[in-house]
């Protein structure tokens, strides 16, 4: 079960990784490849979490999961780039520190999440569902979020105001 999530995880973050970068050198927005992508893709992942609880066939299932496992997981390497590209030099290593540090957080609350939802639940099937719903409510709002309000050259113009963001 887990390694279905992490095989397309893995395939959607490399192949994220290579076309973004071959369309940054050919002119692409950076917004587009940076905000637009990672975001619409985690979108993606949030439905299909939200509505995983309403699917019965097991198959299916394994395929949702993974499928909205694997757009959450491309968003990583996407939000690295885009920090390095916004950040000045001198401070991208620390930035970069500070945001991983800020994922593991996730790996310490969402255990003790999920479990605090499974265990208010009548069933642990229920609280599973209610647990995959939450995650897909939450990081759907996120993307929204996120595709309102970033901005890689505005945010890079401010943090680097003598710095021309490419394409």
């Amino acid at each position: 079960m887990f390694a279905f999530p992490s095989i397309v995880g893995l395939a959607l973050m490399l192949l994220s990784s290579i076309t973004s970068d071959r369309m940054i050198t050919k002119g692409a927005s950076p917004r587009v490849l940076r905000v637009v992508v990672p975001s619409v893709g985690v979108l993606i992942s949030g439905v299909l979490l939200f509505l995983l609880p309403s699917i019965s066939t097991p198959m299916v299932c394994v395929l949702i999961l993974s499928v909205g496992y694997g757009f959450a997981a491309m968003v990583f390497p996407l939000l690295n780039a885009a920090i390095a590209e916004i950040c000045p030099p001198r401070q991208t290593a620390g930035t970069l520190g500070v945001f991983l540090a800020i994922m593991a957080i996730g790996g310490l609350v969402a255990p003790y999440a999920t479990g605090a939802i499974v265990d208010a639940a009548a069933t642990p099937a229920e609280g599973y569902a209610t647990a995959f719903q939450v995650l897909g409510l939450v990081a759907s709002v996120c993307a929204v979020l996120a595709l309102i309000f970033a901005n890689p050259a505005r945010d890079r113009t401010r943090l680097r105001p003598h710095a021309v963001l490419t394409a």
